[in-house]
């Protein structure tokens, strides 16, 4: 009865170590197979055929379509500061006050030389107009009446030049309120009281009119047949966004292109003027402008998602007959997370979004339903 009862266990134990021997056989089979047959699950899009926006996408920085910079027209010491960096000024409102003393010396200096020379010039007339019938009498010589006519023109040299620079003196004193030509907002101030200013030196200040707000920009070489071929058939808008908030954007439309290329970037700069500022977007701040340049009619569309990239090239998964083929595509632009490609796909067909581990060319799927 033992005997019976050990040789079943034997028995047994065969049969359960064959078994897993197979099912191990079949696994690791699996696994070189690459799955086998085994359907996969996937996810899928259909390609798309349909109008697709020419843009140039490229990053810019917003400027003040009107800023002024403010210099300083004559030199002297900066005596007082009356606006800080940020304030609205009205055009003509006195920004900094430069020590006017000096031209004011001048001043009474220049008016001082100049009574002194009219009076030398009445004093001369009066003499040539008593030498003249005196010379003409003989009774002195031409020289004697040449000598006062000379001592006559000195005297109004004179008070021409004393005239002069009581007029300079007084433009320094004029020019010593530094105002704001145009109504705006006080940029970044680089002086402070006590400073040395000079005449046509450093920027002290720079004044941002309100309203139009312009994108400084640059283009590449690469792209810049294809935007003049769009400007000639007429004008090219723009979208600008916020670089961090793209929720923030604005209108605008390219005002200017630059003739020359930027020989530090090898890019040539552009601008776009823009036809509302909203609030969140200042000068100085960093933006996206998308240039629209027109439509591609017909174009095939896939997620950037489903676009595959190897040595030899992009590629889609698209699914036929049941199965995933590889079909080779060339990207030629993308716009928001789509691409427009060359190959041989058909309108509808199913391009895999998203790869399955296991996937090869050929295996066997079905798309996923979607919910």
């Amino acid at each position: 009865m033992k005997l019976r009862f050990l040789i079943i266990l034997v028995v047994l134990a065969l049969i359960a170590g064959v078994t897993y021997r197979i099912q191990y056989q079949e696994t690791d089979g699996d696994k070189t197979r690459g799955g086998g047959d085994r359907t996969l699950s996937v996810k899928t899009v259909p390609v798309a055929v349909r109008d697709f926006p020419r843009v140039i996408d490229l990053p810019g920085t917003l400027e003040a379509a009107q800023q002024v910079i403010i210099v300083a027209q004559v030199g002297g010491t900066l005596l007082r500061q009356q606006v800080e960096e940020g304030d609205s000024v009205r055009a003509g409102q006195v920004l900094f006050s430069l020590d006017a003393r000096p031209a004011q010396a001048r001043i009474a200096q220049s008016q001082a030389t100049l009574s002194g020379a009219r009076a030398e010039t009445a004093e001369a007339e009066k003499k040539l107009e008593r030498l003249n019938p005196l010379m003409q009498s003989g009774y002195i010589s031409r020289q004697e009446y040449d000598d006062a006519l000379l001592a006559l023109e000195a005297a109004r040299a004179r008070a021409g030049s004393a005239s002069a620079e009581l007029e300079a003196a007084r433009l320094d004193v004029h020019y010593a309120q530094i105002r704001a030509p145009i109504a705006g907002r006080v940029g970044r101030i680089a002086v402070q009281p006590g400073s040395l200013v000079q005449a046509g030196g450093a920027p002290l200040t720079t004044i941002l009119a309100p309203g139009a707000l312009d994108v400084r920009a640059s283009v590449a070489q690469q792209q810049l047949g294809e935007l003049m071929a769009a400007r000639a058939q007429g004008k090219v808008t723009a979208e600008v966004f916020h670089e961090i908030d793209r929720s923030v954007r604005a209108q605008g439309e390219l005002v200017f292109v630059d003739s020359q290329i930027d020989a530090a970037t090898g890019t040539v700069p552009l601008k776009v003027r823009l036809a509302d500022s909203p609030q969140a977007l200042l000068s100085g701040q960093g933006v996206r402008v998308r240039l629209m340049l027109g439509i591609e009619p017909g174009a095939r569309v896939v997620p950037e998602a489903a676009l595959q990239h190897a040595q030899e090239g992009s590629y889609v998964y698209v699914v036929r007959d049941g199965r995933a083929e590889v079909q080779p595509v060339k990207p030629t632009r993308g716009l928001d997370g789509e691409y427009v490609v060359e190959g041989e796909l058909r309108a509808g067909e199913p391009v895999l979004v998203e790869i399955p581990q296991r996937l090869k060319a050929g295996s066997k799927v079905r798309i996923e339903a979607k919910s």
